[in-house]
């Protein structure tokens, strides 16, 4: 069988059609197209995201689009709804401290914060680049792993980078687990993940097992010694997110972990302890 001139057009037509497809899809499906990350909430809607750069504005802060090596000095708004409440400041403080922490700075900035005060359902949610965390939360570390739980989503979001051709670093993670955003791959059982609430989706999968990587590292480390997808999970944050030892065999649980957890956030911690860590 001769190869001609016009098959040759056609193998590369179509090969270049099947890449253009291949790339369209691992876009389409990767958290770039994000969905409305929620903590501890199973609405989710998807929209379409971009990785923009924040500006101060008199009211609310525009966001225009431009490399993410244009950091500023201080790369963190915040606004806060209404615009005019009163906010403890510790609660301020708190936040700026595990964002200007050298564990999560280069990951997670530049921020755009939204203080609401009249949010009560979702507690924490990212919508494109902002991050929005409601006051009304009463308990002092719920608040702060809402917050580092909505930073998950940032991390898989911004930070874990896309390859040139198709897919990103949090594919890694995904295939652990999941054939679809919220289909298990099959013979998944509720052990092979770190919370009930990690079972919603892959993204809340990511977000819970990020904060329980964080905030529970030596009771991560010892359950994935038992499981192991577990044990795929963890690794994948000591190697693409995390540097070798940052957070290993640490624990700032404040009591007994229980053997099963609906949601990670609302495992108390020490906060002293967990403070003076991330400085």
């Amino acid at each position: 069988m001769q190869f001609t001139r016009i098959d040759s057009l056609k193998f590369f037509f179509y090969s270049f059609l099947f890449f253009l497809l291949f790339f369209g899809y691992n876009t389409a499906s990767g958290p770039y197209y994000e969905t409305t990350y929620d903590s501890a909430s199973i609405f989710n809607q998807e929209i379409p995201a971009e990785a923009p750069t924040l500006e101060k504005s008199a009211d609310i802060p525009v966001v225009t689009s431009t490399p993410r090596k244009n950091i500023p000095k201080d790369p963190l708004t915040i606004a806060f709804n209404p615009e005019y409440i009163k906010i403890d400041n510790n609660t301020l403080n708190r936040l700026k401290e595990v964002i200007h922490s050298a564990y999560f700075q280069s990951k997670v900035t530049p921020l755009h914060i939204i203080l609401d005060s009249e949010r009560y359902e979702p507690r924490g949610q990212v919508v494109g680049n902002k991050l929005i965390l409601s006051t009304l939360i009463t308990n002092d570390t719920e608040e702060i792993k809402v917050f580092v739980h909505e930073l998950g989503h940032i991390v898989d979001i911004f930070y874990l980078k896309k390859w040139v051709f198709g897919g990103d670093i949090s594919d890694i993670f995904y295939s652990i687990a999941w054939d679809a955003f919220n289909t298990k791959k099959k013979g998944q059982k509720i052990t092979d993940f770190v919370s009930w609430y990690a079972l919603s989706n892959k993204y809340e999968d990511f977000a819970e097992s990020f904060a329980f990587y964080v905030f529970h590292n030596e009771a991560f480390a010892r359950e994935a010694k038992k499981d192991a997808f577990l044990q795929q999970k963890y690794d994948f944050f000591r190697k693409y997110v995390f540097d070798t030892d940052a957070f290993v065999g640490t624990s700032f649980e404040s009591d007994v972990l229980k053997p099963y957890n609906w949601d990670t956030t609302k495992i108390p911690i020490d906060m002293k302890k967990y403070l003076y860590y991330i400085q």
